[in-house]
């Protein structure tokens, strides 16, 4: 939509979008939780992630103030929370989708709904055939998204159209989604929410030394198979299969000073429950699990754990959950991996085939959880539009 827009503000007549929802823009109405988180104050390009370029020469092009200016420009009104996080004022996202569905309407770019590319060549013109039509066109964008939430028609086909053309893909996994854990070893906290720091890590097991990933700090949510939350969507970008989290419980506090409040608190109250040993110190489910996860029987006494303080303290600094995979695509924002930057032009152009452009999620290049997906979702666009409009004469 984004990028239709920009070719019609260049001079670009006969655009069409080929849509194969019944409807314009359904994902982008449900992002930031139905709110259209759309950007951020923070646009750094080490906000993204690639195996084989980086988003650093879009950005530049077409970044966060040009998509503010342009958005507004549409009559959308937007501004930062507290975190940086750029929203519409009206924390609406099918809003921001109605400012562009308005504005295509208004210009008369054409949007074919319902209709699924499944088959697209270049014989001289391209040639797109949907289950309805045949299309031809001098130039061509795909901008199918990748495979993450199909349940909104992101299945990954787009990636077949790109072999198509000779194009090559990364491998493919979710990312900004949930992580799974051992469910026992996060009994009783679903729905319990954090304050953390998260870290992960790999056990190298030839050498028996532990490898430092990553490092994210925010919100941890836990759920019935696992852990959810801000942190841990950024963090799912990194994390595989048999790696480890550490979660620090208590981010501000060290570990000394976390062991000498439980010895001080077991010193007045030698005689209270063990079970109530970490009341006040952590949240009282999460201080149940560090105290099962350390061996210690609830209905004991808090004298007969004394020893056990500077334990306790590590635990809850370090709370350790193996990865044992992925909530998968159909519960994942974003797709990492795709079509490698390498082949493409820094217009985001086709090394293989000219005037076929490959944008958004197609393009290897995700970001982490804060507007920077859709910021690359409109950038990439913008960008590829100006390359269409500057070799596009024959269009205008």
């Amino acid at each position: 939509m984004f990028c239709a827009l920009r070719l019609s503000d260049l001079g670009i007549k006969d655009v069409a979008v080929i849509e194969r929802n019944d409807r314009l823009g359904r994902k982008l109405s449900a992002t930031g939780n139905g709110q259209g988180n759309i950007s951020n104050e923070d646009m750094s390009s080490a906000k993204f992630l690639s195996s084989t370029g980086d988003a650093k020469t879009v950005l530049r092009r077409f970044g966060k103030e040009a998509l503010l200016q342009y958005m507004s420009s549409l009559g959308g009104l937007f501004n930062a929370d507290e975190t940086g996080r750029i929203y519409p004022a009206s924390r609406q996202a099918s809003s921001v989708t109605d400012l562009l569905r308005f504005a295509l309407t208004d210009r008369g770019i054409a949007a074919c709904l319902g209709e699924k590319a499944e088959f697209a060549e270049k014989r001289g013109a391209f040639i797109v055939r949907t289950q309805k039509e045949e299309y031809l066109a001098d130039f061509l964008v795909l901008a199918c998204g990748g495979k993450a939430s199909p349940h909104f028609g992101t299945d990954g086909y787009g990636y077949a159209l790109a072999k198509s053309f000779g194009h090559t893909v990364t491998d493919l996994s979710p990312s900004l989604v949930r992580l799974r854990t051992d469910p026992a070893l996060i009994r009783g906290l679903k729905g319990i929410r954090t304050d953390c720091r998260v870290s992960l890590k790999k056990e190298n097991g030839s050498k028996k030394r532990t490898l430092f990933l990553q490092e994210q700090r925010g919100d941890v949510l836990f759920t019935d198979n696992g852990v959810s939350g801000d942190a841990i969507f950024r963090m799912s970008a990194f994390a595989e299969t048999g790696d480890f989290l550490y979660l620090d419980f208590l981010p501000e506090i060290g570990a000394g000073s976390v062991a000498e409040a439980i010895r001080h608190k077991i010193a007045m109250y030698p005689d209270m429950r063990a079970e109530d040993v970490l009341r006040c110190i952590v949240n009282s489910a999460i201080g149940r699990a560090v105290l099962r996860r350390c061996g210690i029987a609830m209905d004991g006494n808090a004298k007969d754990v004394s020893h056990r303080s500077k334990y306790l303290a590590d635990t809850i600094k370090g709370y350790m959950l193996p990865v044992k995979g992925t909530d998968g695509f159909e519960n994942a924002q974003v797709t990492k991996g795709g079509v490698p930057m390498y082949e493409l032009e820094d217009d985001l152009e086709s090394k293989f085939t000219e005037n076929l452009y490959i944008i958004g999620e197609l393009a290897d290049i995700d970001g982490e959880c804060g507007g920077y997906n859709l910021q690359w979702a409109f950038s990439s666009g913008a960008v590829a539009a100006e390359g269409i409009a500057g070799r596009g004469s024959a269009c205008r």
